[in-house]
């Protein structure tokens, strides 16, 4: 489904206006797969390259080595509404995913393809997806729903484009709890239900295990550990286990 073959992304910046030029490594020859229908969690701490990779893939920042691949298609070779239409992101501040001037319902329109008759239908397929209404959406404005509901709207909009790829860029960060266990509920429904593939992209490596079928873990850009989830648990590496001690720390 997903190929990532030594993927390398650089940023340059100067440190000052009498310094040379300097280069940072996001990412460091970075490979791994997503394979169809299936949860793969990218792992890491901040400034890890995480949501570096996620943007890349969506082809929202360019790179400097590697291949990406959708389906054998370099990323590259897609048109911006072929891969819109194939690989869509979910971010990770949900207040700031809708015009606060349009209605909901307005902005799930916007997104639904030309060419799906029953829009209204199509729209109320995806909300059932995620526990939401017709009636309790259309007509409201985002500042009227709280955290836990935008991003349940933002899934929602994103599965319009019936994508092969639903990248979810750390998606609860700013929730609590109770709205954590209900959006991972979403997310299994989608992987089952829709069949489509997933990215979820956190640095809560015990979320991680509850729903991915592989995990891919960075640090500074570089990959530290691609594999299943009991490859990961019983890996050695001293960062690995801090990511895992940590977990169980918070908890």
């Amino acid at each position: 489904m997903l190929t990532v073959r030594e993927l390398t992304k650089i940023y340059k910046k100067f440190s000052s206006l009498f310094q040379k030029e300097e280069e940072f490594k996001a990412l460091n020859n970075v490979s791994f797969e997503l394979e169809e229908n299936k949860v793969l969690s990218i792992i890491g701490e901040s400034g890890s390259g995480k949501t570096t990779l996620a943007k890349i893939i969506c082809a929202l920042l360019p790179y400097e080595n590697g291949v990406v691949e959708i389906n054998k298609k370099n990323i590259l070779n897609y048109t911006r509404q072929e891969l819109s239409n194939t690989v869509q992101m979910i971010f990770q501040n949900p207040y700031s995913s809708f015009n606060p001037k349009l209605t909901i319902g307005h902005s799930l329109f916007e997104a639904v393809d030309k060419n799906i008759n029953d829009k209204k239908e199509f729209i109320n397929e995806k909300l059932a997806l995620v526990d939401m209404k017709e009636d309790a959406v259309f007509d409201k404005y985002p500042h009227q729903f709280s955290g836990g509901q935008k991003q349940r709207l933002a899934i929602a909009r994103a599965l319009l484009k019936n994508p092969k790829i639903l990248i979810a860029d750390e998606p609860f960060a700013s929730l609590d709890v109770i709205n954590q266990s209900l959006i991972m509920d979403i997310f299994r429904k989608i992987k089952k239900e829709q069949k489509t593939n997933i990215i979820f992209i956190t640095h809560d490596i015990s979320s991680a295990f509850k729903i991915s079928d592989k995990i891919l873990i960075l640090q500074n850009g570089n990959m530290v550990k691609y594999g299943d989830i009991e490859d990961i648990k019983k890996d050695n590496n001293e960062y690995i286990r801090e990511l895992i001690n940590a977990t169980y720390l918070m908890e």
